[in-house]
C-alpha cells in the first residue's frame, strides 16, 4: 500500500465529529450585528471567521476576518453596514459523519481553498471544522 492510500484510509476513519469544534464553543454572529462590530470580535478573539446564526441557531452564513477586514480597509462599508449585508450566503458546509477525507475534498473546491467548514445537521450550525483541526490530528497521528 502506498503512502497516500495509506493516508486516504486513515482520513477515512475518523469523523468530523471527532476533531470539530462545537457550537458551544464557538463564537457566532446574528445577521443585523454591525460589520465594525463583528470585525472587532474576530481580532479580539483571534477566530478567522463568524458564522452567522438565527436566534435558532440556523446558519445564514458566514463572514470571515480577509473579506471584512479587506472591505474595511478600503473603505468599502457606508456607517451601520450590516453583517447580513455583507456575509456569504453561499457557504460550504459539512455533516459531524462526514469524514476527514471528505472534509479535505471540500477544503478544496472549484478551485477555491476553504480554511473552515460549518458543520451543520438540519440546517442549523452545530460545529466548524478548520484546516487547523484535521492538521492537528494528523500531528497526533504521527507523534
Amino acid at each position: 500500500m502506498d503512502v497516500g492510500e495509506c493516508l486516504r484510509k486513515a482520513l477515512r476513519s475518523v469523523t468530523v465529529r471527532d476533531v470539530m469544534t462545537p457550537v458551544e464553543d464557538l463564537i457566532t454572529v446574528e445577521p443585523d450585528e454591525d460589520v465594525v462590530r463583528a470585525f472587532e470580535t474576530m481580532i479580539n478573539n483571534d477566530v478567522g471567521c463568524l458564522p452567522v446564526v438565527d436566534e435558532e441557531g440556523k446558519l445564514l452564513g458566514i463572514v470571515t476576518r480577509t473579506n471584512l477586514g479587506a472591505a474595511l480597509l478600503a473603505d468599502d462599508f457606508e456607517p451601520g453596514t450590516r453583517v447580513k449585508d455583507v456575509m456569504e450566503e453561499d457557504v460550504v458546509c459539512c455533516s459531524p459523519e462526514d469524514t476527514l477525507l471528505d472534509v479535505l475534498r471540500k477544503m478544496r473546491r472549484d478551485g477555491e481553498i476553504y480554511n473552515q467548514l460549518p458543520v451543520t445537521e438540519d440546517g442549523k450550525l452545530v460545529g466548524i471544522v478548520t484546516d487547523g483541526d484535521v492538521l492537528r490530528w494528523m500531528a497526533d497521528v504521527v507523534e
